[in-house]
């Protein structure tokens, strides 16, 4: 039977009793109910046993645990300390930081529901999300600096903060917090980037001639290195001159962004699989040694003072470019060349529809980009891998109809 306490203002102290533990001590069950502190003590009390009552049956099926109440914030703290990747640690730190602190950190993880959470992701779906982002009606007026033209998260994003708060409340159930998570009662949330974006061939001749002449080695060689690799940009960022080994590329580490410190060098890249060699071309080669020629005589202009003597795409005091930057300057050079309207991303997308096109199969193409499973190259390519096969098909049909024209 649990014991009830009016605390005033509508708040009952709830205390159940669940048995005793192997050193005699007694369990106990401490919650507090709020309900409407303008009605009756007599109402509020039948509506706080009807709780009460619940939260009981609650505890004796193990929906709920007799741990003492937690805060999500410090749910997330302990997750974050655990052994994971450092880009993973920072992405999810960047998830929890911008939106999930504000809205639930406070809230007792042994108090969360389903139905906060759904109230949580409908908030992401809004405006609101992204106060700072809004669309400008001026032509001139500063465009957000972010991937999203509408200036709301995308379904992508929202699925993000969806995996961040599964993985952190499982963590809370394997602690012992609670014992049933309450997020696999919602929805998650819908993946709106299926298709890849990439350029066309009359785009991509246009792009080429635009970077054969641009005056900026760095972003010259940044961005043909970006078509020809079809890596991350992140991992662009994050490369030393000493992973390039004569013509092949070593694909080893990823990049963050270190609140107060800048970008950072990680141990690896985004995923084991992400760890490859790409032989490049003469074309991105070229690029590239035209570019480390200017940089060596920058650096000798800021003598010892250069930040990163090994980093290959730098600033102009030797430091390791911000994450954002490629995108801004992207943007740019867009808008001035005229060039199609697509995300950067949309180079690494591009490479692999060329090779695709090319007649690569699944495996080569899936080796190249660092997918962990050539089934996500198919999901992400499926309409591109669609026309290769209808041309096979194509090319086989006339091959078997010749070779009976020949035989008769």
């Amino acid at each position: 039977m649990a014991t009830l306490l009016n605390k005033g203002n509508g708040k009952w102290k709830v205390t159940i009793s669940g048995g005793y533990n192997p050193d005699g001590s007694q369990i106990r069950i401490v919650r507090t109910i709020s309900v409407n502190p303008a009605a009756t003590e007599n109402s509020q009390r039948k509506q706080v046993e009807r709780e009460a009552a619940a939260l009981e049956t609650d505890y004796r099926r193990h929906i709920i645990t007799d741990a003492k109440k937690i805060r999500l914030s410090a749910v997330f703290e302990e997750y974050l300390e655990r052994p994971m990747a450092e880009s993973t640690r920072s992405g999810y730190k960047s998830l929890y930081e911008r939106r999930i602190k504000p809205k639930l950190g406070d809230v007792y993880v042994q108090d969360l529901t389903a139905r906060q959470i759904r109230e949580f992701y409908k908030y992401l779906e809004k405006d609101a999300a992204r106060p700072a982002n809004k669309i400008s009606k001026k032509e001139d007026a500063a465009q957000p600096k972010t991937r999203s033209k509408t200036g709301k998260l995308s379904g992508t994003s929202r699925l993000h903060y969806h995996q961040a708060l599964s993985a952190v409340l499982n963590f809370a159930v394997k602690s012992g917090y609670i014992a049933v998570n309450p997020i696999t009662a919602v929805d998650r949330p819908k993946q709106d980037t299926k298709e890849a974006d990439f350029l066309q061939d009359e785009d991509i001749a246009k792009l080429m001639d635009v970077l054969e002449s641009y005056p900026d080695p760095m972003w010259k060689a940044f961005f043909t290195l970006d078509i020809y690799s079809s890596c991350r940009p992140g991992e662009l960022i994050a490369l030393d001159w000493t992973d390039l080994d004569g013509n092949i590329l070593h694909i080893q580490a990823g990049s963050n962004q270190v609140k107060g410190v800048g970008t950072v060098r990680t141990s690896q890249p985004k995923n084991k699989s992400s760890i490859r060699k790409i032989i490049l071309p003469e074309e991105a080669m070229k690029a590239l040694r035209e570019w480390k020629i200017a940089q060596m005589e920058d650096r000798l202009k800021i003598g010892s003072c250069w930040a990163e003597p090994n980093a290959m795409f730098t600033g102009p005091e030797g430091n390791r470019l911000y994450i954002s930057s490629p995108t801004h300057k992207w943007r740019e050079i867009q808008k001035k060349y005229e060039l199609k309207d697509v995300p950067l991303y949309s180079l690494r997308h591009t490479g692999a529809s060329l090779l695709i096109a090319a007649g690569c199969d699944v495996k080569e193409v899936s080796g190249r980009l660092g997918h962990s499973r050539a089934s996500t190259t198919l999901d992400r390519y499926t309409h591109l891998f669609e026309k290769v096969s209808q041309h096979t098909t194509d090319v086989m049909s006339a091959a078997i109809a010749n070779a009976r024209a020949e035989a008769k």
